[in-house]
């Protein structure tokens, strides 16, 4: 298994296990449509399993590895991005709050 975590990083256990819990899911799902009754219950739950499986394979991707060059966080980071864009639009909008708006208004009120 060391050619398989030089190749995949630490994470090589869970992305394994993650692509075998879909895998299985898979082959439930294709016995489960080849038999004469099926039943839509049946094949949700294959594909449930299925997704799991994707979703313990991404996470074995994206936080098993210690490298620097994952981006897990590049969403959060363009969120922040649009939150200051927009923290700075406001408060230019609303009279400069960046140059010390708070104290000009202040000095309105009091008049």
């Amino acid at each position: 298994m060391s050619g398989l975590e030089e190749k995949l990083g630490p994470g090589h256990q869970q992305i394994i296990l993650g692509l075998l819990i879909f895998a299985a899911g898979a082959l439930w799902g294709i016995m489960l449509a080849n038999g004469e009754d099926t039943d839509m219950k049946d094949l949700f739950i294959s594909a449930v399993i299925m997704l799991s499986g994707a979703m313990i394979t991404l996470l074995g991707v994206s936080f098993g590895t210690d490298s620097e060059e994952d981006r897990t966080n590049d969403l959060q980071d363009a969120i922040n991005d649009l939150t200051g864009m927009l923290n700075n639009l406001q408060s230019k909008m609303m009279g400069g709050d960046d140059e010390g708006g708070d104290e000009g208004g202040d000095d309105e009120a009091e008049e």
